[in-house]
């Protein structure tokens, strides 16, 4: 599949390095010079300098045979301009990075079709949703939902004190309501868990399982967490004010919140568009400023500064000071596998929200959605499974997919969540939820959704072999 992106910043690199792991053909479109020499060494990809001329950057990346187009610089109205001029040059498949939530609104006098544009994204909109449904869940460090929300995918953090500690997998009581489907050390490694690996203190345990379920085994890994009932911001940008805005419209909720910005100009603007936050001009990197805001009172902390370093270090210096539970934004990779190790509680990448979101458009079998976890280095899919998949009608047991890399962790079966065991099967149209890494997800294709290639399965937990 040949992909154009528009725009080699955070998200367009990811993008861009993404596809290209994945096989596809990729054109990037920049304007700036030294991005392009920087890329050149980075990226196996056409790389081309646009200079205001929208029609003729578009016609030298080859846009008569792309298959996708997307649109990720710094301006809104540029990224909806590229779209709508790719649209007319070409039969493609669009996407748009689109902030301004004048653009998606229903009063817009032009819907996002006639603008050109199959998908609009809004990459501090997602973070700003990922975090509120963490501030709603706090006794768990990342949620994820599938299957209209019946199947979800959790992630906790096992206490130096937990009784599962040295303990195998096997001394889990079975229950028909969780899959322990991943662990992720503090060292960085990823363990597709069997029933002789065992849990060690500071492990994230990945967990699917049926939606409003596990209290049991939750208690089992760390102590509970109090419920959320003050949150400080720190950080007025659009992503603080765009979680200050979900927040307030929580009915219900008897949530304090504070936001704190620097700038004296973007709080007079933040005060008059929010109606039920406290907003605080302030250092967030001042001790004393923190102190004097109580912090040490604070049930979560949210670092969404826009600099991955004061994020990171105001984090640490909240918990030390007394905050309860810590989320930050992170966009750089690098500091993204040093989260487990700081024990920052959670975290979010737009870059990666926004992978997620798109992976959809390069995918020709019948995977739904894909969610990056822990920087890309695992995914959970989503799919529906093939009539022509080989592996319907088989005993999961017999299948030993794990051995591959691949967990099905759950089933949506004509509206039932069930969480498989070795005597369940695999049926046609079933939606399962897949724990793998992303160097597997081909292999899932071609399992699971009868995806064509040059592979075919050999009877065994082998899995493939050349036709």
């Amino acid at each position: 599949m040949k992909v154009i992106i528009a725009g080699a910043g955070d998200i367009g690199t990811e993008l861009a390095e993404r596809l290209i792991a994945d096989d596809h053909d990729v054109v990037v479109l920049e304007k700036d010079s030294e991005k392009i020499t920087s890329l050149s060494n980075k990226l196996d990809a056409m790389l081309v300098q646009e200079t205001g001329q929208r029609i003729a950057a578009l016609v030298d990346g080859g846009i008569e045979d792309a298959d996708v187009f997307i649109a990720v610089t710094d301006s809104d109205e540029l990224n909806i301009m590229f779209c709508m001029i790719a649209k007319k040059l070409a039969k493609i498949k669009t996407a748009a990075r689109v902030r301004n939530p004048e653009y998606s609104s229903s009063n817009m006098m032009l819907t996002s079709e006639q603008l050109g544009i199959d998908i609009m994204i809004d990459p501090e909109r997602l973070a700003a949703l990922e975090i509120a449904k963490l501030i709603k869940n706090p006794d768990v460090n990342e949620i994820e939902y599938f299957a209209g929300g019946k199947i979800e995918l959790i992630a906790l953090r096992a206490d130096k004190d937990s009784e599962l500690i040295n303990q195998p997998l096997t001394a889990l009581p079975i229950s028909p309501d969780y899959f322990v489907v991943g662990i992720f050390r503090e060292n960085g490694e990823i363990i597709i868990p069997k029933g002789e690996d065992r849990f060690m203190s500071n492990d994230m345990i990945y967990v699917i399982k049926r939606t409003g379920t596990l209290t049991e085994f939750s208690s089992m890994v760390r102590s509970e967490k109090k419920r959320v009932k003050s949150v400080m911001i720190l950080g007025g940008g659009k992503i603080g004010f765009k979680l200050a805005k979900i927040l307030e419209s929580y009915k219900k909720n008897g949530i304090t919140i504070k936001l704190v910005e620097k700038s004296p100009e973007k709080c007079r603007i933040l005060s008059e568009n929010l109606n039920k936050t406290l907003v605080l001009n302030g250092d967030v990197a001042n001790i004393n400023f923190l102190k004097e805001e109580n912090i040490e009172n604070v049930d979560m902390l949210v670092s969404v500064t826009g600099s991955d370093e004061l994020n990171i270090l105001t984090s640490i210096l909240g918990k030390k000071l007394g905050a309860s539970k810590t989320i930050v934004e992170v966009n750089k990779p690098d500091y993204e596998v040093l989260m487990q190790a700081l024990e920052i509680d959670s975290y979010v990448s737009p870059r990666l929200l926004v992978a997620g979101r798109l992976s959809k458009l390069f995918r020709r079998s019948s995977i739904i959605s894909e969610t990056y976890l822990k920087d890309g280095r695992a995914e959970i899919v989503e799919l529906i499974v093939s009539k022509d998949s080989p592996l319907i009608h088989q005993y999961m047991k017999e299948l030993r997919l794990s051995a591959q890399g691949i967990i099905v962790g759950g089933i949506l079966r004509k509206g039932k969540a069930i969480i498989p065991r070795g005597n369940d099967v695999i049926l046609p149209d079933d939606h399962l939820i897949v724990f793998t890494q992303p160097q597997n997800v081909k292999q899932v294709e071609r399992l699971f959704c009868g995806y064509k290639s040059a592979l075919k399965y050999d009877g065994t937990y082998g899995g493939m072999i050349p036709n």
